[in-house]
C-alpha cells in the first residue's frame, strides 16, 4: 500500500486503529496471564511487566512516529504534522469510545 496516495486523515485513522488493536492485544495478554498464572513469583512478574513496558513503548512509537519522521526526512513537513495530528486525534477518539463502552455497557 502506498501511503503517499492516501489522505493524511485516513493514514492517521489507520495508525490510531493499529495502536488500538495493539493495546487490546496487550490487555488480552494481561487478562490471560491474570487468569492462568495467579501464583507467579513477584520478581518474574515485575520483570515481565518492565519488558512489556519497553516493548509496548517501542511498538506504539513505531506505529505513530515512523511514517511522519520519514516524511519529515523527505522534507514534507506539512503532511507529516497533519498525519501526526490526525493520528493523535483519532487515538483520543478511540480512547473515548473504549471508555464509553466500558462505563455504559
Amino acid at each position: 500500500m502506498n501511503l503517499n496516495k492516501l489522505s493524511p486523515s485516513l493514514v492517521g485513522f489507520l495508525q490510531a486503529i493499529a495502536v488500538g488493536i495493539y493495546c487490546s492485544l496487550v490487555a488480552s495478554f494481561f487478562w490471560f496471564t491474570g487468569n492462568n498464572f495467579s501464583q507467579s513469583p513477584e520478581i518474574l512478574v515485575a520483570t515481565l511487566m518492565l519488558f512489556l513496558l519497553v516493548f509496548s513503548a517501542t511498538a506504539c512509537a513505531t506505529l505513530v512516529f515512523v511514517y511522519p519522521v520519514y516524511l519529515m526526512l523527505q522534507h514534507d513537513i506539512r503532511r507529516a504534522l497533519k498525519i501526526l495530528a490526525y493520528t493523535l486525534l483519532y487515538a483520543i477518539i478511540v480512547f473515548i469510545v473504549i471508555l464509553l463502552t466500558i462505563f455504559y455497557f
